[in-house]
């Protein structure tokens, strides 16, 4: 059988803190500009996405990038150059992941990055997922990624209620209180912990089930 006529899956797993701080990890992934915000390998990491867009570009069990991109004038001005790069280390990728973004005052540039990228994300590349918006102020996502097992390994924490206490999600109502607008592409599974989370068990957040709803709405 011939590989590209294979349709494969990618993994996004959530876990908590203790399980991500357990994992074996290389090639961290920084944000600021003196160090790589774009890396090509096998496996990798970033940490710390508040504000900044982070995520990444696969041709699973083939070739994979992740990024990290502060959410400052320098990459506003340079948003070409950095999706040129993007696109010319990984050329037509199967699936993307998009992560971050908040909307506060002090920091103007973080919803428009992200929807920048979203938006070339869709229109270049077949499955995207993407986890848009950190909704509190004080919430932050960690992501792993292994090409061997085509695994996004994702921890998103955030400060709500209690004011002593960050929340991991764990849950469908921890991703949902997380983040602002949520969508698992066709190409993905989604997993929070070692549970799989099927698209009839989250309508809502599955892009099969987004696009017939926005068709009955078109009708």
């Amino acid at each position: 059988m011939n590989n590209n006529s294979i349709s494969f899956t990618s993994k996004i797993r959530f876990v908590d803190r203790p399980v991500y701080a357990m994992m074996e990890k290389s090639n961290l992934i920084g944000f600021r500009h003196n160090v790589p915000n774009i890396l090509k390998d096998k496996t990798f990491y970033s940490e710390e996405i508040r504000t900044c867009t982070g995520g990444g570009l696969v041709n699973p069990f083939k070739e994979a990038e992740g990024f990290h991109f502060w959410d400052d004038l320098p990459n506003k001005k340079n948003f070409d150059i950095l999706i040129n790069r993007l696109f010319r280390f990984v050329k037509s990728p199967e699936h993307g992941l998009l992560v971050g973004g908040k909307d506060l005052k002090n920091s103007p540039f973080s919803m428009e990055q992200f929807l920048r990228f979203k938006k070339v994300f869709l229109e270049r590349v077949k499955n995207v997922s993407f986890f848009q918006k950190h909704n509190y102020e004080y919430s932050e996502t960690h992501f792993h990624y292994s090409l061997d097992t085509d695994t996004w390994t994702l921890c998103s924490s955030f400060l709500d209620s209690n004011p002593d206490r960050y929340r991991t999600v764990k849950k469908i109502a921890d991703l949902r209180k997380c983040f602002d607008k949520i969508s698992i592409a066709e190409g993905d599974k989604l997993f929070l912990g070692k549970k799989e989370i099927l698209p009839d068990d989250a309508p809502d957040i599955f892009a099969i089930y987004q696009k017939k709803q926005q068709a009955n709405l078109n009708l």
